[in-house]
């Protein structure tokens, strides 16, 4: 089998002529489906380089154009690939799902198999099928990503998080939808979104350029916001942290994320007290707190990676 034609089917790029080739093949030897898992392997190595070019891709030589994903340090992200799939139903290729996940500290950039790049937080997950097959493009989102979907009027672009759906056909996006936040925030910097959830059934909340919705994933009562900048959200990608009144228990959590360490409140009236500033994510947790400590009444003890923020009397 020409391995361009695999690489096309898992792509999600074949003809209908192309998927019946790939098909007979596979089913006239167990051999044929190792090397399909072999190529699978392979081709997936490549999207999480960050290209998917291939050059000579006849049976006996394969060069491959690699890019280097672009991360902010030299960390291993944890990638788990799973193939779920069976020879009478070679349809559920286009089902195998790869998981993306960027360690604390960290940011991660990659192209998705139809072309969308996005960039991952830290503390992330993303999944998303090796191919984009059908009606739709689906990815499930549980931690921050800015997204540039690549167009494609018959196949809408949807990210998943907490029961939120975030539907596009090409447009640039920022979608925030932590484990521990009860809530999904969607920022458009261009094009047109639709955010859905249960309680708005068939009629979702349409986005404009500049406009965020934060929707409570408990009552899923939404809040449109109007930003003047709303390139902000987008400061983490550049390695900035920005602050605007926020509560202490905002900066924690990001710093909790991004440091990989843990607060403790000795007083919960602490959480709510607002912040204004802007760091560098290379700064370090000290670094930062010794500046908030200064505008506000509160000091904070170290112990390990668990970190005491006390009220000062």
């Amino acid at each position: 089998m020409e391995k361009g034609t695999l690489y096309k089917f898992f792509d999600g790029k074949a003809s209908r002529e192309e998927k019946e080739t790939v098909r007979i093949w596979l089913e006239s030897s167990p051999e044929n489906e190792q090397e399909l898992f072999r190529e699978r392997e392979f081709f997936d190595a490549m999207i999480l380089s960050g290209g998917t070019k291939v050059f000579g891709a006849g049976k006996k030589s394969r060069t491959v154009l690699f890019e280097a994903i672009k991360v902010a340090a030299v960390f291993a992200i944890t990638v788990t690939c799973g193939i779920y799939f069976h020879k009478s139903q070679i349809s559920k290729i286009g089902k195998s799902m790869n998981t993306i996940t960027v360690p604390a500290g960290q940011r991660a950039n990659l192209t998705l198999p139809d072309g969308t790049n996005v960039w991952l937080n830290a503390r992330s997950e993303m999944r998303y099928p090796a191919a984009f097959t059908g009606n739709k493009r689906e990815i499930t989102l549980d931690g921050e990503a800015y997204f540039e979907v690549a167009h494609d009027k018959h196949a809408p672009f949807i990210v998943n998080s907490k029961q939120i759906k975030t539907c596009v056909l090409g447009t640039k996006f920022n979608v925030r939808a932590r484990e521990e936040e009860n809530r999904v925030v969607t920022t458009l910097l261009q094009g047109l979104v639709r955010v859905d959830s249960p309680r708005t059934e068939e009629n979702g909340y349409l986005l404009k350029p500049g406009q965020t919705l934060n929707v409570n994933t408990d009552t899923y009562q939404a809040e449109l916001i109007e930003y003047n900048q709303p390139t902000d959200v987008l400061l983490w990608i550049n390695g900035k942290l920005m602050f605007k009144q926020h509560s202490l228990l905002e900066i924690t959590n990001v710093m909790e994320k991004l440091y990989d360490i843990k607060f403790v409140y000795e007083d919960d009236a602490l959480k709510t007290e607002r912040f204004t500033g802007e760091f560098l994510t290379d700064s370090t947790p000290d670094e930062i707190l010794n500046v908030l400590m200064h505008t506000n009444h509160f000091d904070y003890k170290k112990n390990g990676r668990v970190i005491r923020l006390i009220k000062k009397k």
